[in-house]
């Protein structure tokens, strides 16, 4: 994206993040916050860099503002119904997600291997969540209007690709996928780099994330491969709903 789209309010949050990181040297979560609170980033803003027009199978519309190296800029655009995949986001040691519509946000614990949900809210606008690479998160427009989230990325430590080796936990095969793509389901295989194995998930995460991906599998053109996808997810529905009840 080129400078000169750059507008007021987002120029002054990335002079903002630069001026504070040569100030302390370092930033955290928490002085993330705090330098987007002063920018005070305008919603009007954001509509520079709108993807409302994203393909379905990308979850949402991801545009990049500014990459300064050790950070990056960028807005996210939500259509009613859009969610992201379960995920991280790689390098990033500290950043922010502000969000200007009511945002379904999941956030989700992995301990002894077993994955379950840590926390489940609605994010009312103008809310700012802190993020790092500890954070494995899920958002989504609950909502009938389309709307903007604003994401601010950094890493103290690198000079490139700061969101680079992103984890996005794909519960229906069973694996973790890392990639430098976006959080989107069903990602193509050339957009994976490795693989880990999943850890065991809760019966409430599982239900959860299917009938979302139900959801976004059903708002694309129906061929074989999505019907295939489709049965692949009701079966192992089925089967941890007949384990539950034996």
């Amino acid at each position: 994206m080129s400078a000169n789209k750059i507008t007021p309010s987002l120029e002054r949050l990335v002079n903002l993040l630069k001026e504070t990181i040569n100030q302390q040297g370092s930033l955290n979560p928490q002085l993330a916050k705090e330098v987007v609170i002063q920018a005070d980033v305008q919603e009007e803003d954001l509509k520079a860099f709108a993807d409302l027009d994203h393909p379905i199978e990308d979850c949402y519309g991801r545009q990049m503002v500014h990459d300064n190296g050790n950070f990056e800029v960028m807005v996210m655009s939500w259509q009613p119904g859009d969610y992201s995949s379960i995920h991280n986001h790689g390098y990033t040691q500290w950043g922010v997600v502000q969000v200007f519509g009511n945002t379904h946000h999941f956030t989700y614990s992995i301990k002894d291997n077993f994955m379950d949900f840590s926390k489940r809210e609605i994010l009312p606008k103008g809310a700012i969540a802190k993020v790092n690479n500890a954070l494995i998160h899920q958002m989504g427009n609950t909502t009938s209007e389309p709307y903007f989230t604003l994401h601010i990325y950094g890493c103290n430590d690198r000079n490139e690709n700061v969101t680079a080796d992103a984890k996005n936990y794909e519960l229906e095969h069973g694996r973790i996928a890392h990639t430098t793509g976006g959080a989107f389901f069903n990602l193509p295989e050339n957009e994976i780099y490795d693989f880990e194995e999943l850890p065991e998930v809760s019966d409430a995460v599982f239900l959860h994330n299917a009938y979302l991906l139900m959801e976004y599998y059903n708002r694309q053109p129906q061929s074989d491969k999505i019907e295939d996808l489709k049965r692949n997810i009701l079966t192992q529905v089925e089967q941890r709903v007949l384990e539950a009840v034996s």
